[in-house]
């Protein structure tokens, strides 16, 4: 019988630690690098609306095909994950990644705009990003995935925290086509060798265990007390039996509430994230002020999303993801008297709530996914679930820009924002992911 790759061939298998660390360390690289393009939207949208004299709804209207094309893509980089293996996806992506903020550089016409970034750039950062790296973090952990994916989402943060000022210094003394340029080299050298070399394999290829067990000691902690292991404890042995595919998944209520969550939390996060550096310009904030903001939401956000992940293992995934959003619900009311008192404190203040308000759905949705779908075909059906995610950041972006548009304020769609929100929390209680998988602890 024919054996392929066997641990003694390969040099990870002989590295002295858990390779899924490096898993982690890798998806945490792949997302700071891809979701950075998509939320340096936010500084390329003022100086784009400055040069061209676009409206707000037509140029937010970029933002919105874009999540709308990361929703569809999702399901390809979930089915590409599960045949080609992630790491392959991901590599893919950058190239496409490249590509499309290449030819964002030489735009001139709205058109040109909704076709090189709302289509190229979205198409290489769903490869690059969350669907394949979600697919591989889940083959290496289990009883502690909350964590994990707390951890790699944190690299998001990251990509906000340095990217996000870095192309608006970018801009502001080079200007915007240069910047587009740089930050296409940057997104390509990054992600590349990552894709290629670090994130491949599943435990069991390198003679490991899903969680690392087994890697380490066993024994009396400095306190005297013995260590807590953690484990998956199965609540509905008929429901987590099953071999789950897109389409077994589709014909169940619990998909399809899930998939509310995640279109009501999307419209809800992007329709502040979007608008809320133009919305302080309009108020008077320094424009680097603004941008400043979005990075400072990123630095917070790293340890926010590690925290939710440890959260969700720790006091359940209804309970953390509720909290998430009424810190969220919170940050709204800041932004709203940031402009009705103009106070750096304020927004300060602001930047910490929302990084909190925004940070809980990484790390939650993907976590719920497992409980509910986990199996073979996690990734593909992972990419379905997110594709509704992209329809609700699209309308999120686009709801904004229109009834601004519309109104000249930004009051009636934030406060849809509210609403949404709260909606998505209660849904996720009635999906009920406790009662198929918890996380148990035992002495």
């Amino acid at each position: 019988m024919r054996r392929s790759n066997p641990p003694s061939r390969d040099w990870r298998a002989g590295l002295p630690f858990f390779y899924g660390w490096l898993i982690l360390a890798g998806s945490v690289v792949s997302l700071g690098l891809t979701y950075s393009v998509m939320y340096s939207f936010t500084v390329f949208y003022v100086a784009l609306l400055e040069e061209f004299g676009w409206g707000r709804g037509e140029a937010a209207g970029v933002y919105s095909v874009f999540m709308i094309v990361t929703g569809v893509g999702a399901l390809a980089a979930g089915a590409l994950s599960d045949r080609f293996g992630p790491g392959r996806v991901i590599a893919g992506g950058a190239t496409l990644l490249a590509v499309g903020l290449l030819f964002c550089s030489r735009l001139t016409e709205l058109w040109q705009f909704y076709l090189s970034y709302g289509v190229l750039v979205a198409l290489g950062v769903t490869l690059a990003g969350w669907t394949p790296c979600v697919t591989i973090v889940n083959r290496w952990f289990s009883a502690r995935l909350g964590l994990a994916l707390g951890i790699a989402s944190a690299g998001i943060g990251v990509g906000i925290m340095v990217v996000v000022p870095l192309v608006q210094i970018l801009i502001s003394n080079f200007g915007w086509r240069a910047a587009y340029i740089s930050l296409a080299g940057i997104v390509f050298l990054g992600l590349l060798p990552v894709g290629l070399i670090v994130l491949r394999g599943r435990p069991e290829d390198l003679g490991q265990q899903v969680d690392g067990a087994g890697s380490a000691s066993v024994g009396p902690t400095r306190a005297g007390k013995l260590p807590t292991k953690r484990g998956m404890e199965v609540v509905d042995p008929e429901w987590a039996s099953r071999e789950w595919t897109v389409g077994t998944a589709a014909r169940t209520t619990r998909c399809w509430l899930l998939a509310a969550v995640k279109l009501l939390g999307g419209i809800a996060t992007q329709m502040i994230f979007v608008h809320q550096v133009v919305y302080l310009v309009d108020g008077g904030y320094d424009r680097m002020l603004a941008a400043s903001i979005v990075g400072l939401i990123g630095l917070l956000s790293v340890a926010a999303k590690i925290l939710w992940g440890w959260a969700a293992d720790n006091i359940g995934r209804e309970m953390t993801y509720t909290i998430g959003c009424a810190a969220m619900l919170l940050a709204v009311g800041l932004l709203g008297l940031a402009r009705v008192v103009p106070s750096s404190g304020i927004l300060y203040l602001y930047a910490v709530v929302f990084a909190l308000g925004y940070a809980v759905s990484a790390p939650l949705w993907p976590i719920v996914t497992a409980d509910l779908f986990a199996g073979r075909y996690f990734g593909s059906i992972f990419g379905f679930i997110t594709l509704f995610s992209g329809f609700g950041n699209a309308l999120g972006a686009w709801v904004g820009g229109y009834v601004y548009d519309l109104t000249g304020s930004y009051t009636i769609a934030f406060g849809v924002a509210v609403a949404a929100k709260a909606a998505s929390a209660g849904a996720l209680w009635i999906v009920a992911p406790r009662k198929v998988r918890r996380v148990r602890r035992s002495a």
